[in-house]
């Protein structure tokens, strides 16, 4: 019986290791889609495109819509980041990563869009969470003792 389990098994795992391959390809491939669709969300003027399914006709779902792409660059950068990083991510890191995106894409609606009472006041309240979140972030990678 010995005998059969020496062929079976690496012919079991041939399968499993193409499994991890089409799995961190689909990952790539989303996570370079979403990366893709964020930063031209975040960057173009007119962000009524192709993969946005309703027609953008006001300033103020203009600067919805692109602080989203914020989002979707964020979690595109994230995505491709866990695919080639063995290292563990803080969940205080991805939340700086998806704030700091967000507001990027709140910068360029303020350049795109202009001025609007509801942006400035939620542009602060993130940039009053990102202070806190990195002030945080900093202050507990700081306290972490290395003497194993």
């Amino acid at each position: 019986m010995d005998v059969y389990w020496v062929s079976f098994i690496p012919i079991s795992l041939i399968p499993f290791r193409c499994a991890v391959i089409i799995a961190r390809l689909i990952l790539g491939l989303c996570g370079l889609g979403m990366f893709l669709i964020g930063f031209l969300t975040i960057v173009t003027p007119d962000i009524n495109h192709i993969y946005i399914p309703f027609d953008v006709t006001s300033d103020p779902m203009a600067i919805f819509v692109r602080t989203y792409g914020g989002f979707f660059l964020a979690a595109g950068y994230l995505t491709i980041r866990f695919i080639y990083s063995s290292s563990k991510v803080q969940i205080g890191n991805i939340l700086i990563y998806i704030v700091g995106c967000m507001m990027v894409a709140r910068v360029f609606s303020f350049i795109y869009e202009g001025f609007y009472q509801n942006s400035v006041y939620t542009f602060l309240i993130m940039l009053l969470l990102f202070s806190c979140l990195y002030y945080l972030q900093r202050k507990r990678k700081n306290e972490i003792s290395y003497d194993l």
